[in-house]
Protein backbone atom coordinates (compact mmCIF):
# COMPACT_ATOMS: atom_id res chain seq x y z
CA UNK A 1 0.00 0.00 0.00
CA UNK A 2 1.26 3.43 -0.80
CA UNK A 3 1.32 6.31 1.67
CA UNK A 4 -1.66 8.14 0.17
CA UNK A 5 -3.93 5.16 0.55
CA UNK A 6 -2.82 4.56 4.14
CA UNK A 7 -3.50 8.17 5.11
CA UNK A 8 -6.89 8.13 3.37
CA UNK A 9 -7.89 5.00 5.27
CA UNK A 10 -6.69 6.49 8.57
CA UNK A 11 -8.47 9.78 7.86
CA UNK A 12 -11.75 8.10 6.96
CA UNK A 13 -11.48 5.87 10.04
CA UNK A 14 -10.88 8.81 12.37
CA UNK A 15 -13.69 10.77 10.75
CA UNK A 16 -16.07 7.84 11.19
CA UNK A 17 -15.11 7.45 14.86
CA UNK A 18 -15.57 11.18 15.48
CA UNK A 19 -18.99 11.26 13.84
CA UNK A 20 -20.07 8.14 15.75
CA UNK A 21 -19.09 9.63 19.10
CA UNK A 22 -20.69 12.95 18.20
CA UNK A 23 -24.06 11.45 17.36
CA UNK A 24 -23.95 9.11 20.34
CA UNK A 25 -23.38 12.07 22.63
CA UNK A 26 -26.10 14.17 21.06
CA UNK A 27 -28.63 11.34 21.08
CA UNK A 28 -27.91 10.40 24.68
CA UNK A 29 -28.15 13.95 25.88
CA UNK A 30 -31.42 14.54 24.07
CA UNK A 31 -32.96 11.32 25.41
CA UNK A 32 -31.86 12.16 28.95
CA UNK A 33 -33.39 15.63 28.76
CA UNK A 34 -36.69 14.19 27.55
CA UNK A 35 -36.59 11.58 30.31
CA UNK A 36 -36.07 14.28 32.93
CA UNK A 37 -39.06 16.24 31.59
CA UNK A 38 -41.33 13.19 31.69
CA UNK A 39 -40.59 12.12 35.26
CA UNK A 40 -43.48 12.70 37.59
CA UNK A 41 -43.26 12.43 41.34
CA UNK A 42 -45.65 10.19 43.26
CA UNK A 43 -47.36 13.23 44.67
CA UNK A 44 -47.94 14.71 41.24
CA UNK A 45 -49.30 11.37 39.95
CA UNK A 46 -51.79 11.27 42.80
CA UNK A 47 -52.81 14.86 42.08
CA UNK A 48 -53.24 14.01 38.40
CA UNK A 49 -55.38 10.94 39.15
CA UNK A 50 -57.53 12.96 41.56
CA UNK A 51 -58.09 15.69 38.95
CA UNK A 52 -59.03 13.11 36.32
CA UNK A 53 -61.54 11.44 38.68
CA UNK A 54 -63.08 14.84 39.45
CA UNK A 55 -63.38 15.57 35.73
CA UNK A 56 -61.13 18.60 35.75
CA UNK A 57 -59.26 19.65 32.62
CA UNK A 58 -55.73 18.31 32.88
CA UNK A 59 -52.53 19.54 31.31
CA UNK A 60 -49.34 17.51 31.68
CA UNK A 61 -47.23 20.60 32.25
CA UNK A 62 -49.18 21.32 35.45
CA UNK A 63 -47.86 18.10 36.96
CA UNK A 64 -44.24 18.06 35.82
CA UNK A 65 -41.79 19.04 38.53
CA UNK A 66 -38.63 20.73 37.34
CA UNK A 67 -35.66 19.84 39.48
CA UNK A 68 -32.90 22.31 38.69
CA UNK A 69 -29.89 22.51 40.90
CA UNK A 70 -27.83 25.64 40.68
CA UNK A 71 -24.19 24.78 41.15
CA UNK A 72 -22.29 27.99 40.83
CA UNK A 73 -19.20 28.23 42.98
CA UNK A 74 -15.50 28.83 42.48
CA UNK A 75 -14.65 25.17 41.91
CA UNK A 76 -17.40 24.61 39.33
CA UNK A 77 -16.46 27.83 37.53
CA UNK A 78 -12.81 26.74 37.44
CA UNK A 79 -13.90 23.36 36.07
CA UNK A 80 -15.92 25.07 33.35
CA UNK A 81 -13.01 27.31 32.36
CA UNK A 82 -10.61 24.36 32.23
CA UNK A 83 -13.11 22.33 30.22
CA UNK A 84 -13.67 25.11 27.70
CA UNK A 85 -9.93 25.71 27.43
CA UNK A 86 -9.13 22.06 26.80
CA UNK A 87 -12.01 21.83 24.32
CA UNK A 88 -10.71 24.83 22.41
CA UNK A 89 -7.17 23.45 22.29
CA UNK A 90 -8.37 20.07 21.07
CA UNK A 91 -10.63 21.65 18.44
CA UNK A 92 -7.81 23.82 17.10
CA UNK A 93 -5.38 20.89 17.10
CA UNK A 94 -7.81 18.66 15.24
CA UNK A 95 -8.53 21.39 12.70
CA UNK A 96 -4.83 21.92 12.06
CA UNK A 97 -4.20 18.18 11.89
CA UNK A 98 -6.98 17.57 9.38
CA UNK A 99 -5.88 20.58 7.36
CA UNK A 100 -2.33 19.26 7.12
CA UNK A 101 -3.63 15.77 6.31
CA UNK A 102 -5.80 17.15 3.53
CA UNK A 103 -2.83 19.05 2.08
CA UNK A 104 -0.73 15.89 2.22
CA UNK A 105 -3.41 13.79 0.57
CA UNK A 106 -4.26 16.27 -2.19
CA UNK A 107 -0.61 16.93 -3.10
Amino acid sequence: MNREKVFKVVFVGLLFIYISFYFAGVAGYYEYKNYKKAVLTEEQIEKFEKDVKEGKEVNVEDYVVEDKKVVNNKISNLGKRISFGVSGIISKSLAKGFKSLSKFITD
